[in-house]
């Protein structure tokens, strides 16, 4: 449950990491990917790569991969009946109250362009400049894109969340815009500006439903964890055997245990009692033989040993090296079985193993979903865009 808060809360207090972008007065949005008949558009997808590349060197074409997942995951969720859940429903609305509190996400965004004019220069030269930029943006540019190309240190770009921060000139301007949008250049004392609106409404329903979609993909990775942790021991055995060779190692290995004890009479008489016990057994079988007869007093070793890990089973099954008896316990020897270079079960390579069946299991789940929802791709449409999103 906390994974589950944590996500929403960083979208309600980053909300300018997943959108960093407005494309006021872009072209007509292109579609990326049907889901179930319903459409998903590429600014979706570029609101939320734009956070992930400030922080990896992902593609778009790799995070397209990602996002389908994303966006599946709370198609199956809504299936499912997750989103009546109570502990979603709770979250959501807690969340959305958070949200609401914060003026400075839940309120309008304001960005003012500005190339600073001198009071005795000619305006000229930055009416130019800034004709340049307003042509940018009506093709279709990004602000952030526009910014960050022009490098005369009298351009600049600046947020501004408070009205009242506006000079007279940029507050005339802004009225004028309804809804979304942006200004054709104009001229204030400071000099020529441009100024940008986002509309506070649709932004926090944006936000609104992205929070929703967070919190119920955290939900569905609850319910989707535990289903993958309910694999049997047959399910692991019988993916083992269909994929041997993958877990073939490149160094052999001995399966048992190395036994430390009093003498080799010892050793016989302890070999009789634990070869036909599991390992897991040997520790507490030698306590109870010990309490009868001193003879069983012996130090135990158990597991998987590659060569080179023991300097006892190096000697004694790969005849490799030498070692030193142990003190007060100079005879040793093992008892298991040689592997070689091939596992005997998924138990000896469980940690490798359960990753690799998670890892498809996942994408025969995900490849089910892709059919079972009608997924349709447009991928061709990031080809049409720069590693910037912009056209």
């Amino acid at each position: 449950m906390t994974r589950f808060v944590f996500i929403a809360f960083i979208l309600v207090l980053f909300t300018e990491c997943l959108y960093p972008n407005d494309n006021s007065g872009s072209a007509t949005d292109r579609i990326i990917m049907k889901i179930d008949g319903e459409s998903v558009s590429f600014s979706e997808f570029e609101a939320l790569y734009s956070d992930i590349r400030k922080n990896s060197d992902c593609s778009m074409e790799e995070y397209f991969h990602y996002f389908l997942r994303y966006k599946l995951k709370t198609f199956d969720a809504e299936k499912r009946g997750l989103d009546k859940s109570s502990e979603y429903i709770n979250e959501r609305e807690r969340l959305r109250k958070c949200l609401d509190a914060k003026s400075v996400i839940s309120g309008g965004k304001i960005r003012v362009l500005t190339y600073k004019v001198g009071q005795n220069e000619e305006l000229s030269y930055g009416f130019k400049i800034m004709r340049d930029v307003y042509n940018k943006l009506v093709s279709g540019t990004n602000w952030d894109d526009v910014c960050s190309c022009i490098k005369d240190s009298r351009f600049s770009c600046r947020m501004e969340h408070d009205i009242n921060a506006l000079l007279a000139e940029e507050y005339m301007e802004l009225d004028k815009i309804d809804g979304t949008g942006f200004s054709e250049p104009f001229v204030s004392p400071v000099g020529v500006h441009i100024i940008l609106k986002s509309d506070k409404e649709n932004r926090s329903a944006e936000l609104s439903e992205r929070i929703d979609e967070a919190l119920l993909v955290s939900l569905w990775e609850e319910y989707h964890s535990e289903y993958l942790n309910n694999c049997s021991e047959d399910d692991l055995q019988d993916f083992f055997k269909a994929n041997r060779k993958k877990y073939l190692w490149e160094l052999p290995h001995y399966k048992g245990g190395v036994i430390h004890c009093k003498s080799k009479k010892a050793a016989k008489k302890i070999k009789k009692k634990l070869k036909k016990l599991p390992f897991n057994c040997w520790n507490e079988k030698l306590c109870e033989l010990k309490e009868k007869d001193l003879i069983y007093d012996a130090l135990v070793e158990t597991g998987l040993f590659q060569i080179g890990e023991n300097v006892y089973v190096d000697k004694l099954v790969f005849k490799c090296g030498d070692y030193e008896p142990k003190e007060n316990y100079p005879y040793t020897f093992v008892i298991g079985k040689c592997l070689d270079y091939m596992p005997d079960s998924y138990i000896d390579v469980y940690d490798v193993l359960i990753q690799d069946y998670i890892q498809k299991s996942e994408e025969l789940y995900f490849e089910n979903l892709e059919r079972e929802f009608r997924v349709e791709k447009y991928i061709d449409v990031l080809k049409t865009v720069n590693s910037g999103g912009s056209n």
